[in-house]
C-alpha cells in the first residue's frame, strides 16, 4: 500500500464494499472525460446504481483484477486489468481493461500510481507486455498513456456508444516493475 508525498492515498485490491465507489468514479469520469466525444444523451443516462450492481457482480467474480485508490475512505480511482482479451497478441501480453480517476483528483499522481501497482502485479504474474484500448478522440488520455511509455501498435476498431460509431486505438508497452516517477 502506497502513500504519495503530496497527499495521502492508499492503493489496494477492490472489495465488494467498493462497488458503489467504483461506479461513482466510473460515471463521473465518463461524464467529464467523454463530454465532447460520446453523445450527451448517453452520458446523461448513466446511472450509478445500475453501474454499482454490475460492479458488484464483477468484484464478486474476482475477474478482472481491480485495484482502487482511496483518499479519506472514499474511492477516487480504480484500474481493472488481467490477461489480454485480444486474440492477436501473445500469451505474455496482459491488458488494462479500464482506468479511471475522479475528475477532482486528475493530475495528482493517482493514475500513475494505479498503473504502477497494476504493472507490478502483472509482472509478478509473468507478463512482459500490456495493452489498452483508448478512444482515438480522447487526446488527454492518449497523452497520459504515451507519457507512461505506451505506443500505438497500429490496431484500431470501431465500437458503438450511445448510437455513435467511435474508433478505439490500441496502445502497448513493455512491463517494467514500476513506472518511472510513480509515487510510492
Amino acid at each position: 500500500m502506497n502513500v504519495s508525498s503530496s497527499f495521502e492515498h492508499e492503493i489496494r485490491p477492490a472489495t465488494t464494499a467498493d462497488a458503489k465507489g467504483v461506479a461513482t468514479v466510473h460515471v463521473d469520469t465518463w461524464r467529464e472525460a467523454y463530454k465532447d466525444i460520446v453523445p450527451r444523451e448517453y452520458l446523461a443516462a448513466l446511472d450509478v446504481v445500475t453501474r454499482a450492481e454490475r460492479w458488484l457482480k464483477t468484484l464478486t467474480a474476482g475477474t478482472p483484477c481491480v485495484l482502487v485508490a482511496v483518499v479519506d475512505d472514499a474511492v477516487v480511482g480504480w484500474i481493472a486489468y488481467g490477461p489480454s482479451r485480444d486474440d492477436d497478441v501473445e500469451s505474455c501480453c496482459a491488458e488494462i481493461e479500464a482506468i479511471y480517476v475522479a475528475p477532482a483528483f486528475w493530475n495528482r499522481g493517482i493514475g500513475t500510481a494505479l498503473m504502477s501497482e497494476a504493472s507490478e502485479g502483472l509482472y509478478a504474474e509473468g507478463y512482459s507486455e500490456v495493452t489498452l484500448w483508448v478512444l482515438k478522440d480522447n487526446k488527454s488520455a492518449q497523452s497520459f498513456y504515451v507519457q507512461r511509455g505506451f505506443r500505438t501498435d497500429g490496431s484500431a476498431k470501431v465500437i458503438e456508444i450511445g448510437g455513435a460509431p467511435l474508433t478505439e486505438v490500441r496502445l502497448k508497452r513493455r512491463i517494467a516493475v514500476r513506472l518511472e516517477n510513480a509515487p510510492r
